[in-house]
């Protein structure tokens, strides 16, 4: 193959034992991954490299095809089809899974990567802001964010409460991920022993859910209700992507796990009893409804 006919995807960079943190670039990386197509990975963190490509961008000839679903079109035109097995009727329970999990799971890692502020301040901006070479990483993770606000406030948009908008993403997630759940069983991918399309967009999404140590994440712990969906990405993991560190590259986090939210409501709910108890028994000393002799 010539240097002109070779494949070559760029994608932002991967971690904490994925190829990449973006999702479609995820989704981009294991399409080629699975379908066995000889390409070429680069790494969108160089200032060349950003000022001539968006990511994911898959490049063949004087070809380059921005969008995952672009990309997977054009390689099924040369016989990279993961889905090539399937009947009629698995294509179509296929697409619509497939439709059913980019309008439930997509907004959730979008809220988890960009509009949780927790998240946004203490993990996903830092990462990007290291990952990426200036000036390209101030305009990229603005860019995100605003592409995860504009579809937030397309799905909801007379609602302005964030804690409101994150409790019904929760509840359409637990909705997907059950059924996810119940139609993949105890079958290693949902249509036989070997991935489909469906199985690289179904990882796309829980894997990062999984595996991304965002401060602010109770979305994983939903995760945690379905262990068959838990172990499908580990088995992913162990055919295609065995050799990836777990570590951070570019973040050094703490050994010790932060305080949860819950553990500070507690700590606090503590602390104001304790207060409120000396209150009430000061004031009630000073009254003389507890004498100095009751106390002894």
């Amino acid at each position: 193959m010539n240097v002109q006919d070779k494949f070559q995807l760029v994608v932002y960079d991967g971690d904490f034992h994925l190829p990449s943190l973006d999702v479609e670039c995820l989704k981009s990386i294991l399409y080629t991954t699975i379908a066995a197509v000889p390409v070429q990975v680069r790494v969108l963190n160089s200032v060349k490299q950003c000022a001539f490509h968006s990511a994911p961008s898959f490049v063949h000839k004087n070809l380059q095809f921005r969008t995952f679903n672009d990309a997977v079109l054009y390689l099924r035109t040369l016989n990279y089809n993961l889905d090539s097995k399937l009947t009629a009727k698995q294509s179509s329970e296929c697409l619509a899974i497939t439709n059913l999990v980019l309008s439930k799971l997509k907004p959730v890692l979008e809220f988890c990567y960009w509009l949780d502020q927790r998240n946004c301040e203490e993990f996903t901006n830092i990462w990007f802001m290291k990952a990426l070479p200036f000036p390209f990483n101030f305009v990229h993770t603005r860019r995100f964010r605003e592409r995860a606000l504009d579809l937030i406030e397309t799905l909801h948009p007379t609602e302005t409460n964030l804690d409101c908008i994150k409790e019904h993403l929760q509840m359409t997630a637990t909705d997907c991920l059950s059924h996810l759940s119940t139609r993949l069983g105890s079958s290693d991918y949902f249509y036989g022993s070997s991935p489909t399309s469906l199985d690289v967009v179904v990882y796309s999404y829980v894997a990062p859910l999984m595996k991304i140590p965002f401060p602010s994440n109770e979305f994983a712990g939903v995760l945690s209700m379905w262990p068959n969906l838990t172990s499908f990405v580990k088995r992913i993991d162990a055919a295609y992507f065995p050799n990836l560190p777990r570590g951070s590259k570019y973040l050094k986090l703490e050994e010790k796990p932060k305080t949860s939210d819950d553990e500070v409501s507690y700590v606090a709910i503590l602390i104001l009893t304790v207060s409120a108890t000396s209150l009430a028994l000061g004031f009630a000393f000073s009254r003389g409804f507890i004498t100095s002799k009751f106390l002894r």
